[in-house]
Parts: C-alpha cells; sequence; structure tokens
C-alpha cells in the first residue's frame, strides 16, 4: 500500500512500543479493528484515529484497566464511577510513594512546611506510655488489631501516633481504615490545619525536631493547639539502620 494516510500494522506496534502480537489481541476482544485488509495474506493497515485508540488501550492497560473493562468504556457499557474512585485510589496511592521517595532524597535539613491534613477514617486506642520500646510494641499491636477487624486505607499514611504537650505520656495509637468502617475505636477525624516537618533518625531525637517545629511557629506568629502527631514513613518494617528512619512531625493549628 502506498497510502500515506494508513499505518502498517508493524508501524503501529513500533510507534506504541507493543508487539504485532498484542494488537492482534486487541482486534481479537473487539478493541479496534484494521481499516483496511489488502492482498492475499491479509495485509493489515491503520488510520491515525486507531492509532490513538491503540494508545489509549495502553495508558488504561498501564493503570490497571482490563482489556474488558476498556471495552466496555469505548461501548459506553459501563458505570464509569466506579473507575473513578479506583483511578483516584490510583493518584493517592502514588502521591503518597512519590512524598515519601522525596523525602529519602532530602538533606538532613529540617523543612517547615504549613499543610491541611485531609479528613480520613482511623481506628485508635489511647495507652499510657512513655518509653520507645513501649509505642513501638503498642502501635504494633494497634495495627493488628486494626488490620483484623477492618482492613487498611492504602490511599492513606498506615500508622501515627497522637498526643498532647500537656500529657505527652497518652498517646493515642491511630491507624487508616476504610472509609465507612464503623465499630469501636473508629472514628472520622476532621480536616485540619497544621505546620509539620520531616525527621530523619531514630524515633529517640524526635523531641530535639519538634522543638524546631515548636521554634518556627512561635517566629511566625502560628498559634498551635497543643496536639502533635508523629507519621511514620520509614522506620523498621523498612530498615534495622535507626539513622534511615523517616518521621512525618506535625503540629495541629488552633
Amino acid at each position: 500500500m502506498n497510502d500515506k494516510n494508513l499505518f502498517t500494522i508493524g508501524e503501529i506496534a513500533k510507534a506504541v512500543g507493543i508487539t504485532r502480537k498484542v494488537i492482534l489481541g486487541y482486534e481479537a476482544k473487539g478493541l479496534i479493528h484494521p481499516d483496511k485488509k489488502d492482498g492475499s495474506a491479509g495485509n493489515r493497515y491503520y488510520t491515525i484515529d486507531t492509532f490513538t485508540q491503540i494508545r489509549t488501550i495502553r495508558v488504561f492497560q498501564d493503570l490497571g484497566l482490563s482489556l474488558d473493562e476498556i471495552r466496555e468504556y469505548f461501548n459506553d457499557a459501563s458505570d464509569l464511577e466506579p473507575m473513578i474512585q479506583r483511578l483516584e485510589k490510583m493518584r493517592d496511592k502514588l502521591n503518597l510513594t512519590i512524598e515519601k521517595l522525596k523525602e529519602r532524597t532530602q538533606k538532613k535539613g529540617n523543612i517547615m512546611r504549613e499543610i491541611t491534613i485531609a479528613p480520613q477514617t482511623i481506628y485508635c486506642r489511647t495507652y499510657n506510655s512513655t518509653s520507645v520500646a513501649d509505642k513501638t510494641k503498642l502501635l504494633r499491636d494497634t495495627a493488628l488489631e486494626a488490620m483484623r477487624g477492618y482492613g487498611t486505607d492504602t490511599t492513606k499514611r498506615m500508622y501515627f501516633t497522637e498526643y498532647n504537650s500537656d500529657a505527652p505520656e497518652d498517646v493515642s495509637y491511630c491507624i487508616a481504615v476504610p472509609q465507612g468502617s464503623n465499630g469501636e475505636y473508629v472514628s472520622i477525624i476532621p480536616e485540619l490545619k497544621a505546620i509539620s516537618t520531616f525527621h530523619h533518625g531514630s524515633y529517640e531525637d524526635i523531641p530535639n525536631t519538634r522543638k524546631k517545629l515548636l521554634t518556627y511557629a512561635e517566629e511566625n506568629g502560628i498559634k498551635l493547639s497543643g496536639t502533635f502527631r508523629n507519621l511514620y514513613l520509614e522506620g523498621p518494617p523498612q530498615h534495622k539502620d535507626k539513622n534511615k528512619f523517616i518521621t512525618q512531625i506535625i503540629a495541629i493549628i488552633e
């Protein structure tokens, strides 16, 4: 064929970065059709519109959609709301992972930020605890209770501790659970404004970083509620070296 408006199956495969077999698989699923067949061998040719459709299929596949779901999308036969929710969850997971990876690459300086904490559903138990060892065990125990009872919300940070400066030994151990969870120790925390920074290093040194956060608030006229959170990004599950731990220190604004 000498029609410059048509592409061979080989040209399409090369341009999209897939194989001829994959394209033929799309045809078998009814997702695309060759725009022209020519010759006894049935050589296939495609227009730019079909090329664009193939590219769209690849994008959706990369996002985790099945070929059946994609076909329903093209045929307007599916409810798009579940697909939107699924992609939004994937976006949230990616954002959390990107944030954590970026923080790992940062120099160990305490950059202070004002942030908004989104509402979320949590499973939370409060205990009087003092040592790092006790707090670590209580957080793990609470996480086990939450996951066995409700599962976990993977679009949020898995767990954090919360305490008030007036009673720092009364620590709440909080686990992110799926929206809609109901039961004892389950609650929805509202949207909150806060200042935060990231602590690189052992948990024993967190008070020093918290003091820097308090100094930042005082210097910038930010009135705090007295409630603090330690949100654990990377710790013993990822590292044996305490110097590699990453904890987000959060001070809630009044």
